[in-house]
C-alpha cells in the first residue's frame, strides 16, 4: 500500500497536494490519517473511477470534483451548417479569453457554485503560453466571420499516446445548431492525423451540460478528481 504525494502550487487554488493511493480502503485511510498533518488545507486525490478505488476516499470526506474520460481517435468529422474551423493561434488570445470566460460563469453558476476568480492577469499569462506551445493546436469555429465556439489540443500530462481536449465552448446564442459536436469531431480527427489512438478530457461533474454531453460523444469515464479542503465539518 502506498500514497503517493506531489505538492503544488498556483494562482488560483493556491497551496495543494495531489494524492494517489493503491491498497485496501483501510490501509489507504490510515496512511491518509498519519501523513497528511503538515499538508495545507486542500487536498486532491486522482482515483479510479470504480467503486471499491472511490469507497475509502469518500469515507475520507472527499467528494467528486472532475470527471476524466478518454475516447478512441479518427472517426468521422460531422460539420455544423455555416460553420467553419479554422486553425489558431497566439494572435487568437483576446478570443480565448473570452471563450473560457463562458466556462467560468458556468462552474460558477448552480449547481456548481464554484468559488474560485480567476483574475486577468494570470488567466492570460496561462493563455498566452498555452497559444504559443508548439503541441497546441488551437480551433477556431466561426459562422459569417463571426466567432462561435473553440478548442483546444495539447499533450496529455498522464498519457504518452493521447492528446487531451480542453476549454471547448460555444457562445450562448449559437448553441443547439450542432457546434460542440463540430469542434469535437474535429478534434478527434486531428488527433487521428497526428498519430494518437486516443484524446482524453475532463469535465467538472456539477456542470450538468458538460457531464451530459462528453458521454454522448463517446468519452468513457475512467478517473474521479475527488477534492477536500480543510477544515471540514
Amino acid at each position: 500500500m502506498s500514497i503517493t504525494v506531489r505538492h503544488g502550487e498556483n494562482p488560483f487554488w493556491g497551496q495543494h497536494v495531489f494524492l494517489e493511493g493503491s491498497g485496501e480502503a483501510e490501509e489507504i485511510r490510515e496512511a491518509y490519517a498519519r501523513e497528511s498533518a503538515d499538508w495545507p488545507p486542500l487536498h486532491f486525490a486522482i482515483v479510479e473511477a470504480e467503486p471499491e478505488a472511490l469507497d475509502p476516499w469518500y469515507r475520507l470526506g472527499f467528494a467528486q470534483m472532475h470527471a476524466y474520460a478518454v475516447c478512441e481517435s479518427g472517426g468521422e468529422h460531422v460539420p455544423a451548417p455555416g460553420v467553419t474551423i479554422r486553425r489558431g493561434g497566439p494572435g487568437d488570445i483576446e478570443t480565448a479569453l473570452r471563450l473560457n470566460h463562458l466556462i467560468e460563469k458556468a462552474q460558477a453558476a448552480s449547481p456548481s457554485y464554484s468559488g474560485v476568480a480567476f483574475e486577468d492577469g494570470p488567466q492570460r499569462d496561462s493563455w498566452a503560453e498555452t497559444l504559443a506551445a508548439e503541441d497546441t493546436a488551437y480551433f477556431v469555429a466561426e459562422d459569417g466571420g463571426d466567432v462561435v465556439g473553440h478548442a483546444t489540443i495539447y499533450s496529455d500530462p498522464v498519457d504518452a499516446q493521447a492528446l487531451h481536449l480542453a476549454s471547448t465552448a460555444v457562445v450562448p446564442a449559437a448553441r443547439g445548431r450542432g457546434i460542440g459536436v463540430a469542434l469535437t469531431t474535429h478534434a478527434l480527427a486531428y488527433t487521428a492525423e497526428q498519430g494518437f489512438p486516443r484524446l482524453r478530457t475532463n469535465w467538472r461533474v456539477t456542470n450538468l451540460v458538460a457531464s451530459r454531453f462528453w458521454p454522448a460523444r463517446g468519452f468513457q469515464l475512467t478517473h474521479i478528481r475527488l477534492v477536500r479542503r480543510l477544515p471540514d465539518l
